[in-house]
């Protein structure tokens, strides 16, 4: 599988796509009332599905405390997908598979989870984000 591979996929589907490097890929998805970035990382054994910025960590500690300790219930209750923090600040929903064996059907529900997901949480989310 190669992230070529992935980009034509989503282009076949209707999404447009900008090639960011040999590893990455950009698009975007309207939902949750606004434009959400899509990042599509290639490592040597996974795929990265990813909205990023999802939300931003407070600043403040209490915020920041509080955000986190939602992200991580949120991550024991969602299926296939997972809250991070980056190294800047930005909470990040993501998908990841396993290259080997990645197939058509594994891109569509990537990206099918992570609309549903972010359509579902981003309210509750940027708002904790906001709080502080």
């Amino acid at each position: 599988m190669t992230l070529d591979d992935v980009r034509q996929w989503l282009e076949k589907d209707g999404w447009s796509v900008d090639v960011i490097s040999e590893v990455t890929i950009r698009s975007r998805f309207r939902g949750a009332g606004r434009v959400f970035p899509l990042f599509v990382y290639r490592e040597p054994l996974f795929i990265t599905f990813a909205v990023i910025p999802f939300a931003r960590l407070p600043e403040d500690p209490d915020g920041a405390d509080e955000l986190m300790k939602r992200l991580l219930k949120l991550n024991r209750e969602i299926n296939m997908a997972k809250f991070s923090i980056d190294e800047d600040g930005d909470v990040v929903l993501s998908v990841e598979y396993r290259i080997e064996n990645l197939d058509l059907s594994e891109v569509r529900d990537a990206i099918d989870v992570l609309t549903f997901y972010t359509e579902k949480h981003h309210a509750e989310v940027q708002s904790l984000s906001e709080e502080y």
